[in-house]
């Protein structure tokens, strides 16, 4: 069984303001641990989405633990950042601890689609912006996963 610590943050929409929840996201991340056989052994958390986010307490105390974890666990990548390059730090401070950052819903954004080239190696063949690429290494097999996880969209209901 893996074993993983997760991490959420209150996430605020710019456009509309809502906020997506540490309530909701843990409900998440929880219903998909138990679906996928990992067990979590911590969370952390910070009360508001920051861009400084190796300067975050939650993130801090996550990054310092000792307690054995394979993976981090996140609703979507967005909890950390949107911003790849704010991204990278993290990244190569779980590379050094050799832990895999995994999101539990499947989103196609491009920093969602970046981090889950970054941890998965099939993917490394695409070449990035402004590479040359040849038809040969244009055609990447992407594996389907054995369960899809989309966030539910929601309206918020119209005023009367």
């Amino acid at each position: 069984m893996k074993k993983a610590i997760a991490y959420a943050s209150d996430i605020i929409l710019g456009r509309t303001g809502e906020v997506i929840t540490r309530t909701y996201q843990k409900d998440l991340i929880t219903r998909y641990a138990a679906e996928n056989g990992i067990e979590i052994t911590a969370w952390f958390e910070d009360e508001m989405y920051h861009e400084d986010l190796l300067s975050r307490p939650g993130v801090k105390a996550m990054l310092s633990t000792e307690i054995d974890h394979d993976l981090v666990l996140v609703e979507r990548i967005w909890t950390f950042s949107r911003n790849w390059p704010k991204l990278e730090g993290l990244f190569s401070k779980l590379d050094a601890k050799n832990v895999k950052l995994e999101s539990t819903t499947l989103m196609w954004d491009c920093v969602s689609q970046m981090s889950r080239r970054h941890y998965d190696s099939s993917l490394s063949k695409v070449g990035c912006a402004g590479e040359t690429v040849t038809a040969d290494d244009a055609t990447v097999k992407v594996r389907k996963p054995e369960r899809l996880n989309f966030v539910s969209l929601k309206k918020a209901p119209v005023p009367a």
